[in-house]
């Protein structure tokens, strides 16, 4: 009988000082609750700059770059003619705005893609050929199109360099992993071209070569022009991005930190509030282990309850928080579309468990 009745005592004190007790569970749930949705926002954003990265990127193993000025259209033809460098792709990209959000414009060309990316496939309303039959003509993702509440066959002003352009959206694109195509647009390279006023220009040129090849391929790019690998693309954003994400890491401890100070001096004001309570009980035969477990009970449900809301708080303060680093990242890093939340267990985990320790 003496378990129950401490139990019973303890909830009598809770009951007694609701705001005491709705502060301590509060500040759990705050604390849980900012390391859930940071988690949560780090992670979706690095997830989906990983799959955008890869989708841009496809299966290319090298990338020919040039400096501002980008690269002439006769250094593709010369590769493809004279060193036969197959299979090889022409890409023009830029940043163009629609209804307020960033979107990445990829001009590519549609006869050289197959071996790169998988971007046409299961079109949906519309007709891929479209793409370079007819002018001012653009490729959508299916979740940014829905987002912004548009189909295909639908007119869209595309805000180049400050200036409106009226293009058509003729296609919707789907992929499994919807976020790898979100704030993407694709557009035949000569379209792209005339879009972003470089005409004659392209960005970059993919290929798909063996090391050999590339030792001897370097031996002849025209002065200015650079043989990279696919993979130090990503290596050199994500070494960018890097900081910023430790950053955040570091601000979601922090007020874990901060959280297990209202705790513990919540724990140790109400421990002082029964100071003559818990002396009573003590002479009438409590022994210091029960009053141990009394205390270290009470915290496990403050624990308990307060993890619960944290996480919950936590997500949903999770889909706000991406847009946010989101914006940070494409303010200071590059441009990142990523509005699907992608979490993983972990996250939850790592939440509940400093919740409750």
């Amino acid at each position: 009988m003496v378990v129950p009745t401490l139990r019973l005592s303890s909830l009598r004190f809770m009951l007694r000082h609701p705001w005491q007790f709705g502060l301590s569970v509060l500040s759990i749930a705050l604390g849980v609750a900012v390391i859930v949705a940071v988690d949560l926002a780090n992670e979706s954003a690095r997830r989906g700059f990983a799959l955008s990265m890869d989708m841009l990127t496809g299966r290319a193993s090298h990338q020919i770059v040039g400096g501002p000025g980008g690269i002439p259209e006769r250094v593709y033809a010369d590769l493809r003619i004279r060193h036969n460098a197959r299979p090889s792709a022409p890409v023009v990209e830029g940043l163009v705005r629609i209804r307020g959000e960033t979107f990445r414009l990829l001009g590519l060309d549609p006869f050289a893609e197959n071996p790169f990316r998988e971007l046409t496939q299961d079109l949906q309303g519309g007709d891929f050929r479209r793409l370079y039959t007819e002018p001012a003509t653009v490729l959508m993702a299916r979740i940014s199109a829905r987002r912004l509440q548009l189909q295909a066959g639908d007119t869209i002003d595309l805000v180049v360099r400050g200036r409106p352009v009226p293009t058509k959206l003729v296609g919707l694109i789907e992929h499994d992993n919807a976020a790898a195509l979100d704030g993407l647009l694709v557009a035949d390279i000569a379209t792209a071209q005339e879009l972003l006023d470089r005409v004659g220009v392209l960005d970059r040129i993919d290929l798909i070569i063996e090391p050999r090849e590339a030792a001897s391929l370097r031996g002849v790019l025209p002065v200015g022009l650079d043989l990279r690998t696919a993979s130090s693309r990503r290596q050199a954003t994500s070494q960018l991005s890097g900081a910023f994400h430790t950053n955040l890491t570091a601000m979601s401890l922090l007020a874990i930190l901060v959280g297990g100070f209202l705790i513990y001096n919540t724990l140790t004001f109400s421990v002082l509030q029964r100071r003559r309570l818990l002396a009573i009980k003590r002479m009438l035969g409590m022994t210091q282990r029960q009053l141990f477990g009394l205390v270290l009970s009470e915290a496990l449900v403050l624990g308990l309850i307060g993890t619960l809301l944290g996480l919950l708080l936590g997500w949903a303060l999770g889909q706000g928080m991406i847009r946010l680093v989101t914006r940070t990242i494409n303010d200071l890093y590059f441009v990142l579309t990523v509005t699907e939340m992608l979490p993983t267990p972990w996250s939850f985990v790592k939440g509940a468990t400093l919740g409750l320790a």
